[in-house]
């Protein structure tokens, strides 16, 4: 899968803004989405951003890092899966939140550590903060 970490680029103010969403679990999170057939990782998290959030004007900056997690299907089963985050600015701060998901947040780095319900999402969060990436 792919994730994106969404910065806010017209805020001259202090603090910069984070995009979460909150999926139908009620667990914050990023927009983030299975590759499809063909699809390059950034193809994919193009596709991912703009179904989960409606955000055409999605500007990549950089690679952040990889997540790796278990979680148990429906069926029971134990799974695991990887996440390669990316770095990417908007000027658009209008949400179109998708089905998979029932409301947003734009949120400070505070706020988004404070809001993200997963360690391992805010070892990645923190990873681009400690990267100076934002």
């Amino acid at each position: 899968s792919v994730g994106a970490v969404i910065k806010y680029k017209y805020e001259n103010t202090e603090p910069a803004q984070f995009l979460l969403l909150k999926n139908r679990r009620g667990f914050w999170g990023f927009p983030q989405g299975h590759k499809e057939k063909g699809e390059t990782e950034l193809q994919t998290l193009v596709r991912e951003v703009r179904e989960e959030t409606g955000i055409d004007d999605l500007e990549i900056q950089s690679h952040i890092g990889k997540i790796i997690y278990s979680f148990f299907k429906g069926d029971g089963m134990r799974s695991e899966k990887e996440v390669s985050f990316y770095f990417a600015t908007t000027g658009t701060k209008q949400v179109r939140v998708s089905d998979e998901h029932i409301d947003f947040t734009w949120a400070s780095l505070k706020e988004a550590f404070s809001l993200l319900d997963h360690a391992k999402l805010k070892q990645i969060l923190d990873k681009g903060h400690r990267k100076g990436i934002y």
